[in-house]
């Protein structure tokens, strides 16, 4: 069964259509526990259509009861005639919205899932091309020691496969239904309320709970703070992108968009566009991860708070669903250059391999002269515009330890990865266990 879009999930109408839904099931798990009658279950799931409601009946009103619920149980209650005495019996609007939230949430996990999946091919894909495409690592903005495009694609993949692992828990535990009345004790049935709890709970192939969490809401926030994580890592890598495809760099590329409007006003400009509304995207999924952090200091059994928290949910989900369509367009088509990473490691004259050097130095010189003696070269390397090698090659305290050969050697940026490839090697085996096609050819 096709999973359906988030904003589709969380559109007014489905959601209408959901507390109907769950209404219905309510009606029915009494009917068998033998609260309400039968045939009233019947008439109940005969009335609630939503053709048989005035959805914008239900809109206006709701602005004065602050949820859909109150509204749309009297629409029902009028459709289902003398059955309608038995709608919502027992029942708090909490009890319709979290449960509601709860089914709605689970499938939409359900469809970030597929996303992450994707996502997590596309670098694997990546990693496997470029395993030996040397380029300069970068720290605090400068060359730092050389790495490979397929070890930093793997950086990437090793988050988003432990993301995958967190949706793939949500998406396995969903968050439990709802039904415990004004208080949460549900005093109106008395020694049924449990009874129709579980069998409310089996019709909706929900998990029970234990006791009511309505004012306690961190099952919501921690799947909403997994979106929030998971967008952010995406956010991370498009900003990664974004910086390396920049004039100066130009290592990578977006996709060819097909189109000529990339600037306004620029003929040259092929602006990142899908690196800006990827990370644009994640901030609002953050922004919206933190309002339902806020939504859950409810007070007491329970308060206006969750109103905030209702608002924002779906267009988390919205917000993550579209950061991951984005990502995924920006991977599966990106642009590498590998002649361009090899040209910017050669730019900067070999000081990149200032370390190397140093420990060749460091067991005749000890480890710390041969810092300061490697600094010293390094800086007249850059300021004569020659190779590092070049420089040490005229210092004696060098060619007493090293040959002129053995300087060339360890000149070469691509024999100085250290455990880069095994550590590639290592996050595809991993990607094997979490997402099977993601290693493979």
């Amino acid at each position: 069964m096709s999973v359906r879009s988030a904003g589709e999930i969380f559109g007014e109408a489905e959601t209408l259509a959901l507390y109907l839904g769950i209404e219905v099931a309510l009606a029915h798990a009494q009917a068998e526990v033998g609260v309400i009658p039968e045939d009233a279950a019947r008439e109940i799931e005969r009335g609630a259509t939503l053709d048989a409601i005035d959805v914008p009946r239900v809109r206006q009103e709701a602005q004065r009861t602050g949820y859909a619920v109150a509204p749309l149980v009297r629409q029902l209650t009028e459709a289902c005639g003398d059955a309608g005495r038995f709608v919502h019996w027992g029942a708090t609007t909490q009890d319709i919205v979290n449960t509601a939230l709860a089914l709605q949430v689970d499938e939409a996990f359900r469809g970030v899932l597929e996303r992450v999946e994707r996502l997590a091919r596309a670098l694997a894909a990546l990693v496997r091309s470029h395993r030996h495409s040397v380029m300069a690592g970068r720290t605090f903005g400068g060359h730092a020691l050389p790495i490979t495009f397929g070890f930093k694609a793997a950086v990437w993949l090793s988050s988003v496969l432990r993301h995958a692992e967190r949706v793939r828990a949500a998406v396995a535990r969903p968050i439990p239904g709802e039904f415990a009345g004004a208080a949460g004790t549900l005093a109106s049935l008395q020694e049924q309320g449990l009874a129709v709890r579980r069998a409310f709970m089996r019709r909706l192939r929900l998990p029970e709970p234990t006791i009511t969490w309505a004012a306690m809401r961190d099952e919501v926030f921690v799947r909403v703070a997994a979106l929030a994580g998971l967008t952010n890592s995406l956010a991370k890598i498009a900003q990664d992108i974004a910086e390396l495809g920049s004039t100066e760099i130009g290592e990578v590329a977006e996709p060819h968009a097909g189109g000529k409007d990339t600037s306004s006003t620029l003929p040259l400009k092929a602006n990142p566009i899908l690196c800006a509304h990827t990370v644009a995207a994640a901030t609002l999924v953050g922004q919206n991860a933190m309002s339902v952090l806020l939504a859950g200091r409810q007070r007491q059994e329970r308060s206006g708070e969750a109103l905030l928290e209702l608002q924002v949910v779906g267009p988390a989900f919205i917000a993550a669903e579209r950061c991951l369509d984005l990502a995924v367009l920006l991977l599966e088509d990106l642009q590498v250059f590998p002649s361009r990473m090899r040209r910017n490691l050669d730019g900067t004259r070999g000081v990149m391999l200032g370390e190397r050097f140093m420990m060749a130095l460091a067991p005749r010189l000890g480890r710390l002269q041969a810092h300061d003696l490697v600094h010293e070269a390094c800086r007249a390397a850059i300021e004569r515009d020659v190779p590092l090698e070049s420089v040490l090659a005229e210092i004696p305290a060098v060619v007493e330890v090293l040959s002129n050969a053995e300087l060339q050697a360890l000149a070469d940026p691509a024999t100085y990865l250290g455990s880069a490839d095994a550590m590639c090697a290592a996050v595809l085996q991993q990607a094997s266990s979490v997402i099977p096609e993601a290693a493979h050819e």
